[in-house]
Formats: structure tokens, sequence, C-alpha cells
């Protein structure tokens, strides 16, 4: 949902997925002369409530005795940016935003007449998709704030406390993913699965209920190479039927992993619906490192799915099922990407989709954006540490030898998970999924990023959305059992993965940033305090050459409704 509103010279440009918003602010330059930053007041129609949003900097001369992790309201300490971002709007609701510039001094604020915008958030369950990160922040400062950093199954922990920590951390993808289950309400409904780590109790469960309580027919492949003892315990404790499964063993190569995660509905032997995306069924991939659970209701892309589940089922070796995926869809090219849902199945018997996803980030107009939780194509590095004058923002799970790139392009914004392990300025202490929600060592396994997703021009008139099990590298393509859906010319689903893109990526930017910045600024230097010189924070905004400029320019050049 793209819309734009002008007024008292100002213009607001609001971009909005189904559980994010973001307005991005432009004025001409003689306005901002003196500007202390934007306030920001949000009415929820539906819930008939206003009030300002709040943040976390503030103006020292007038926060008082400012505590840690303490918000701020933005009538009193603006916002210091072009672009602003609320992550708790609610999908079906109408909001109001009234975006006022302020001037002044700190002291003695000026509010002048703002733009207000319009917008209404889209029901996620209303559209061919749906689309369900959770949050993905479970190393966070709300974390801390909200929840102490409890380890929700901890001895001592309530019943209580525990599903309010997680019931946050989930942000609606647990409860998605069940009821999708639940979809199969009786005996005419089936569900057809594969899955790499299955474990998590609540899943497992649904899916034995559907099977003995509601009569529908259920059959789950799952991984019984490198996970198979984690996974026959959990199904043992769940009590599933061993008839209604079917370990994926055979292999050519015990690295090869039958590493899908997707779920087929179907009504009277006829696929509908998919389930698919990032998300292992575990607690850590469900709550903690950042997933995505995506239902696709497209019953030409159901059958696609079902046509590969049929082939896994004989749990065949690669060299005959590489051929077998190539039958559903062969591979595409830079130049025949059809609009609409194109689906790709592994392994396959070459990589060169890899050298394709790199073209397409190489002819790019305004905006990449990815999220790579391992080391990833040769190819695809290459584009991304390319000098260019256009904006490529990356985030990686840890960096490592093979995940460490250098790029001297500054328009080129590279991240990696991290977290505040012992706070800093105004932060509280932080931790990480892994410390949080695993059972194995925190070391093992990514502990941020689990999303395997590419954005081409998320922005444009001709976005092209990536996504699904498959990371992007060698081994994935040409060994493992993957699914990757990719969606061209669909602009409300780019721009729902786009918000939710930036809401990650501006939390380890964040991060990053103030890990570089400790112990290299005084206390007068705090990032978390306000400017009270306008061009101490304008400036980029409008310098041509600045990241900053260009950021802002993408938004002023929308197409909008």
């Amino acid at each position: 949902m793209r819309k734009r509103a002008v007024e008292n010279g100002l213009e607001v440009t609001c971009v909005a997925g189904t559980s994010a918003v973001i307005l991005s602010m432009d004025m001409s330059e003689e306005d901002t002369v003196g500007l202390l930053g934007f306030s920001i007041e949000r009415e929820d129609i539906n819930e008939r409530e206003k009030y300002f949003l709040k943040g976390f900097k503030y103006f020292e001369e007038t926060a008082g005795n400012a505590v840690k992790s303490q918000l701020f309201s933005t009538y009193e300490h603006p916002v210091q940016s072009f672009m602003w971002e609320d992550f708790t709007v609610k999908a079906g609701n109408e909001y109001i935003y009234n975006v006022i510039p302020v001037y002044g001094k700190p002291k003695f604020l000026e509010h002048r007449t703002g733009c207000k915008i319009k917008i209404k958030i889209p029901d996620e369950n209303t559209l061919k998709h749906s689309v369900y990160f959770n949050r993905g922040v479970a190393g966070s400062l709300a974390y801390a704030r909200k929840f102490g950093n409890i380890r929700p199954w901890a001895d001592g922990v309530t019943e209580e406390e525990s599903q309010k920590a997680l019931d946050w951390l989930g942000k609606g993808l647990d409860t998605a993913l069940l009821k999708f289950i639940e979809k199969a309400a009786d005996a005419s409904y089936s569900l057809r699965a594969a899955f790499y780590e299955f474990e998590y109790l609540p899943v497992l469960e649904a899916f034995k209920n559907a099977y003995e309580d509601r009569n529908v027919d259920v059959k789950i492949i799952y991984d019984s190479r490198g996970e198979e003892k984690a996974n026959n315990q959990a199904i043992n404790e769940a009590g599933i039927p061993r008839k209604i499964l079917i370990p994926r063993q055979a292999e050519s190569n015990k690295g090869f992993i039958a590493h899908n995660k997707f779920i087929i509905l179907l009504k009277d032997e006829k696929p509908v619906e998919v389930w698919t995306g990032s998300t292992n069924i575990t607690a850590k991939g469900i709550f903690g490192q950042c997933n995505v659970g995506h239902i696709i209701r497209d019953e030409d892309t159901a059958e696609k799915y079902f046509q590969y589940w049929e082939y896994l089922k004989q749990d065949p070796i690669n060299n005959i099922l590489d051929k077998q995926t190539q039958l559903i869809q062969n591979d595409i090219t830079f130049n025949n990407l059809q609009n609409g849902i194109t689906v790709l199945f592994s392994p396959r018997e070459t990589n060169t989709i890899l050298k394709t996803y790199a073209e397409y980030m190489d002819n790019f107009e305004s905006l990449v954006c990815g999220m790579f939780p391992f080391s990833f194509s040769k190819h695809m590095k290459e584009i991304i540490t390319k000098d260019t004058d256009k904006l490529k923002y990356i985030i990686i799970d840890k960096k490592d030898k093979n995940t460490t790139l250098v790029s001297n392009d500054h328009d080129n914004i590279i991240i990696y998970g991290t977290y505040l392990k012992d706070g800093l300025y105004d932060w509280l202490e932080e931790t990480h999924s892994g410390l949080l929600l695993n059972s194995k060592p925190s070391h093992v396994g990514t502990n941020f990023i689990h999303n395997k997703v590419v954005l081409i021009d998320p922005l444009g008139e001709v976005p092209i959305v990536i996504t699904g099990s498959a990371n992007f590298s060698d081994n994935s393509i040409l060994n493992n059992d993957e699914n990757t859906i990719i969606i061209k010319g669909n602009k409300d689903l780019a721009d729902l993965y786009f918000t939710e893109f930036v809401r990650i990526f501006n939390h380890y930017y964040a991060r990053s940033k103030a890990l570089e910045m400790s112990g290299k600024v005084s206390g007068k230097d705090n990032p978390l305090h306000l400017k009270t010189d306008y061009l101490a924070w304008v400036k980029s905004f409008y310098n041509k050459n600045a990241l900053k400029y260009k950021r802002k320019k993408m938004f002023v050049d929308l197409i909008c409704s």
C-alpha cells in the first residue's frame, strides 16, 4: 500500500505492509532552516486512540534524569530524520498520521502546521499472499524492557509470563502456522508437508489432532539425515502415528539435507494453498531467529508443490530428483521471468539460477535488499560489493571468513547480526535467540537472521521478491531438498516484505553502529542525544551524493495511488 499527501509545504509518502508503516518526509531546503525535527501524532480510527509516537532519542536539555530504555514523546523530542517507521500497527485498522515540523529551541519548541496522511492497513487474511514475520529481534531492548530477558521455559517462569513472551516474539507467526493446519477442518481436506527440523510440539500436536480428531488425511516427510535424532525424539513425545510419517533418508552424501519447510492444503484431493518460507519447526525458528512464513492461495502454485511432494515421498537419490524438479519448473533466465509466481525446487542439475539472481541484482534501478543466514553465491557477492551510485542494504547473520564482504561504496550498507551484551549508552543489556530458546549450545546455527530473502527494486513498479527455504549457495541449489518462490510485479507484496526488511535492518544497523562507536565518543556525544543545530542532522538529506538523500529520493520518486 503506497500513499502520498502534500500539505503546508510538507510532502509525506507512506508505504504500508500488514504490520508496519514507513513514513518519508520531504520539504524545500529553505524550509529546513532551524528545523529541529518532526513530531508524529497517530490516530487509530478503529480503536479511537490518538497520541504522539515515542522514540529513543532526546534533547539532553529537557529530558531530565533519563533512565535506561526510556522512551520519549516525539512532541517534545522530535524525530531528526526524514524517515520514520511505525511497527505497532494492526492489520485491517485505519490510521491518520499527522507529521508536524518543529522549530525553535529544545526549551521553546515551535510546532507548525503539519501534513496529515490517512492509511488503511491491508487485511492479511483477504490477500492472495499472507506473510508473517516473527519479531526476529529476540536480542532487543524491547524484550529486555518488557520481559527482563527471561528464558520462556526457565525454572520459575510462570505459564502466563512464558506465553506473553512467546506472543511478543512470535508476532503472529506461530498463530498463523497453527491456523493454517486447522484449516483442514474435516475428512474432505488433506495435508502434505515436508520439514527439516520438526521439533516444536504444538505444531506436531496440531498435525496429530487433524489426523486423529478431524479425520484429515495427513502425510509428513521429515529429515532423517542430519536431524534424525532430534526429530524422532519430538515425534515420539508428541505421539504422532508413524504411519503418517515418511523419513527422508536416501542420500548421495551425508552433507545433503531435506531442508524444506512447507505444507500443502488440499480440498477434495485438489491442492489449493501452500505454507512456505524459512521457518523451521523449532522454538528457535518460530520465536527466535528472524524468519518468515508465507501463505500462497493459488491453485497452480499449490499443484506444483504437490507434484514436488509426490516426488519426495519416494525418497529418491539426488541424481533422480534433480531431473524431476526441472520437470516441474525449468530454470529461469534474466529475460524470461514472467509477472506473477515462479516456483523453483532443489536439488537441480546446475546452479545457473544463482547467476540469474546475480543478474537481477546487477540490473536494478534504485534499491536491492538482501537477508542471508550463511555464506552465499560468489556471483551475488561480486554484485553486492560492486561500486554503483544506487543503494544496496544487506543483512548477514554473522561475520566470519566466508561472509565478510568488503566494499568501498558508501551507498552499500552491509551489516551483521549482533546484540548489546553489556548494554551501551542508555540501552539495557540484551540477549539473543540462542541463549533464550535453544536446547543446543547457543553458538550453534544462526542466532539472528535465518531469512533467505532478496528484494529487487521493492519500491519500483515491477518489484521482484525472492524468498523460501533455499539459501543462496551451490550446496542449497545442487544438493539439498529446497523450495524458492519468486514473485514479480506484485507491489503490495513487495511493500509488505520491504517494511519488514526495514524493521529488521534498522534494528541491527543501530546496534552495529553503536558498537562501532563504543569507546570512541565521550558522554557528550551520546548518539541518543538530539542535535540542537539543524545543519548537524539536515544537511546530508539534501546532499545529492549522500546515502540519506538517495534514500529520501526513492520515496519522492515513488508512484503512489
